[in-house]
């Protein structure tokens, strides 16, 4: 059985694509970086700070989505008088009736900012450690 079909009207695909090419690049972050100077006095900085445990007020923050159990940080308002540019401040709507929220400004501590200080820290106690042997042993010697 042969099936003929008839088309009343014409039509036309037109196709336009336009090429993309994509290489990786790899660069240095040197190079994307200035002004860039050792850190010092690092110890001044993280002596200033007070490591606490805590644990999270849940019950009164249910929308926050806060871990439970002990933490390990830095209370942020404390930590700002010494580090300010290392606190971050998030904003967030909590719901707290029908078509009511009320705005949530939370602030915390980016330990990935205190993480050049603290190997700064090191290096600083490091060279007072050798400097210390040296003068024990130059003592022996006596």
């Amino acid at each position: 059985m042969k099936t003929a079909f008839k088309f009343a009207s014409a039509f036309a695909i037109i196709l336009s694509a336009t090429v993309f090419t994509a290489k990786a690049q790899q660069v240095n972050d040197a190079d994307i970086k200035k002004n860039a100077a050792p850190v010092t006095n690092s110890l001044s900085f993280i002596t200033r700070l007070e490591p606490v445990t805590y644990e999270y007020n849940k019950s009164d923050n249910k929308k926050l989505n806060l871990p439970e159990g002990k933490q390990y940080g830095f209370i942020a308002s404390d930590a700002e008088q010494v580090t300010p540019w290392a606190i971050k401040t998030q904003n967030s709507w909590q719901t707290i009736g029908k078509n009511q929220q009320k705005a949530i400004t939370t602030h915390e501590v980016d330990l990935q900012k205190l993480v050049p200080l603290l190997v700064g820290a090191i290096k600083e106690q490091q060279a007072e450690i050798e400097k210390l042997k040296q003068e024990v042993e130059a003592l022996k010697k006596k």
